[in-house]
Parts: C-alpha cells; sequence; structure tokens
C-alpha cells in the first residue's frame, strides 16, 4: 500500500494546498483523474474539515486496489451532518454520497477522520 500524507494549516488556502498535493501525489502513482472528481472531494473533505473542524488539518492520500482513499483529520469531534443545500453552502456531503464508492467517520481522541473511497478504475 501506498500512502502519503501533509498537515494544512487552516484557513482559506487549506483546499487549495490539498488539491495540489493530490495532483501531485496522484500523478507521482500514474494514477488517472479524467473527470476531477478527486481534485472536487478533496475540497469538499478539506473545506468541511476548516470551515467546522476548529483550524489545522491533516489529509492522508492511500493508494487501494480501486482507486484511492482520501482521510481527513480535523479538532472537531461530532461527525458531519447533512443539511438542506441552499445559498449558503449544503452541497458538499451529498456530492461525497454521489461521486464516493462509500465513505464514514472515525471518531478519534480529539477531533475524527473522516474518509471517502474513489474508485479511478
Amino acid at each position: 500500500m501506498n500512502a502519503a500524507a501533509i498537515r494544512l494549516p487552516g484557513g482559506a488556502g487549506s483546499a487549495t494546498m490539498a488539491r495540489h498535493f493530490v495532483r501531485t501525489q496522484l500523478s507521482a502513482w500514474a494514477l488517472p483523474d479524467p473527470g476531477g472528481d478527486v481534485l472536487i472531494l478533496t475540497s469538499e473533505l478539506v473545506g468541511n474539515a476548516v470551515q467546522h473542524g476548529g483550524g489545522a488539518v491533516a489529509i492522508r492520500l492511500v493508494r487501494t486496489d480501486a482507486g484511492v482513499r482520501i482521510e481527513v483529520t480535523d479538532r472537531d469531534p461530532r461527525p458531519p451532518v447533512p443539511r438542506p443545500a441552499g445559498i449558503d453552502g449544503g452541497f458538499g456531503l451529498g456530492l461525497i454520497q454521489r461521486l464516493s464508492a462509500d465513505w464514514g467517520v472515525v471518531p478519534g481522541r480529539t477531533g475524527k477522520v473522516v474518509w471517502l473511497e474513489y474508485r479511478l478504475s
């Protein structure tokens, strides 16, 4: 299994840094993301973690037999809760549910890990 991880400072630039990290890692593993779905999902996970998780986040990317697993860790122990989509957001978890093969939450001592698996083959 191949894996790579980085810590992000939180704030507005974190999603951009996360996408760059994932794009670079997918390229290093010679994995395509033709529709950009992996980058969209990365943005959603990191954006939610920054907005609701209280600061710095970590992202871990794991190459799987079928594609990739993205794990984002934040400091808030509360699991994400879907909310109605509207002008102020609420689309993220719906996108994650539709685009990923599977997703979930693992509680931690001081926060949580929200993960998803995406099939590239």
